[in-house]
């Protein structure tokens, strides 16, 4: 492994853990190398970032501007909002925990056990609703709607933030300081299509200007580039960007034909749609661990068998080509619209399926 600055390293085993969210993307929008005021994404936020007193301009409307708007209205002059889908959201179970509480857990740590059962059954449900259980997609979106009904009582606003796509399609997000954020009178939502970055701000399709000191970019990663800018070279000099040409994939997300030794962490098809996404990098570390203890024992190198990649592969595509993920165009898929990012399943198969390493998917 050869780094930026020249130098270079040798290992017996090769694990990126990049992930699919650390690369920003930033769209491609006429005008905005002239903007004069401060223009930043979200992955990028510093704390000397100006707000106060400042009129902020946030594009997008995705798990980045949810959590930034709120924390910032208020101490912003004005904030306006551009959005080109409206998310679906659902009110977020978050509160600080007492000190009654704190010392019981501290006496009786059993008792966590429940918070925790309780998360877990809030992910199961929300996952049998964007996997096709209709009583399950029925009670969420109810819940959807009515956190609208109470949140947003300005009808037009309300019509704004209402989703015309098919829940799950995108990221549900948890909040519950969003839609009020919007609702204040120095938050406005925008809906109009952004055609030019301006010196001073930015201008809509309707040909309105909206003045801005500060340009935030809530727009998201590029998650379906997995590796990006690395160049990987496996047997014979091929390169995986090649092998990725029309779309990452990996036999259970960690491994590729061609590239003996190399194991991914949050790699492809391991992103989830409802649970803790930890609870996937927690099976991928014990199996990747099974590989290294081979490997540290003097057993061959480990590069996944062609037949099993591509079989694995197939059965992937099959079972997403059925599920919410295909409904619309969101960062879960390419341009051509493979599904590259997403588990089908529920969090327990696949790690059943990473529980133990079977040599005989390698050769």
């Amino acid at each position: 492994m050869i780094t930026t600055n020249g130098e270079s390293f040798e290992a017996d085993i090769l694990i990126p853990a990049v992930g699919q969210l650390s690369r920003p993307s930033i769209p491609s929008l006429p005008g905005a190398e002239t903007f004069q005021g401060t223009a930043v994404h979200t992955a990028h936020w510093t704390p000397d970032v100006p707000i106060g007193g400042k009129r902020i301009a946030v594009i997008g409307t995705g798990a980045s501007a949810i959590q930034l708007v709120p924390a910032i209205a208020g101490e912003a002059a004005h904030i306006d909002v551009f959005q080109r889908t409206p998310p679906w959201t659902l009110p977020k179970p978050d509160r600080r925990y007492g000190r009654a509480r704190l010392r019981a857990y501290r006496k009786w740590p059993v008792l966590m056990r429940a918070s925790r059962a309780g998360t877990w059954l809030l992910t199961l449900v929300t996952g049998a609703a964007v996997t096709g259980n209709r009583v399950a997609d029925t009670l969420v979106r109810g819940i959807s709607h009515l956190q609208r009904r109470i949140q947003v009582r300005d009808p037009e606003l309300r019509a704004k933030v209402t989703p015309d796509e098919p829940m799950g399609c995108k990221r549900v997000l948890f909040t519950n300081a969003w839609l009020p954020a919007l609702a204040r009178p120095d938050v406005d939502l925008i809906t109009e299509k952004i055609v030019a970055v301006t010196e001073n701000g930015i201008r809509t399709a309707d040909g309105a200007d909206h003045p801005c000191d500060v340009l935030v970019y809530g727009t998201g990663f590029a998650a379906t580039e997995f590796l990006v800018p690395i160049r990987v070279t496996g047997r014979e000099g091929v390169l995986l960007s090649e092998v990725w040409r029309e779309g990452a994939h990996a036999y259970l997300g960690m491994t590729v034909p061609g590239f003996p030794n190399l194991f991914l962490i949050y790699g492809p098809n391991t992103n989830t749609g409802n649970t803790s996404v930890i609870y996937f990098h927690e099976a991928q570390a014990r199996y990747i661990a099974q590989a290294v203890r081979r490997v540290a024992l003097g057993d061959r190198p480990f590069e996944v068998r062609p037949e099993r990649a591509t079989d694995y592969d197939q059965e992937m595509q099959t079972r997403l080509a059925d599920s919410v993920w295909i409904g619309c165009q969101s960062w879960y898929r390419t341009a051509t619209g493979r599904v590259v990012t997403n588990w089908p399943g529920k969090a327990q198969e696949y790690r059943r399926r990473t529980a133990r390493l079977d040599p005989g998917d390698f050769r």
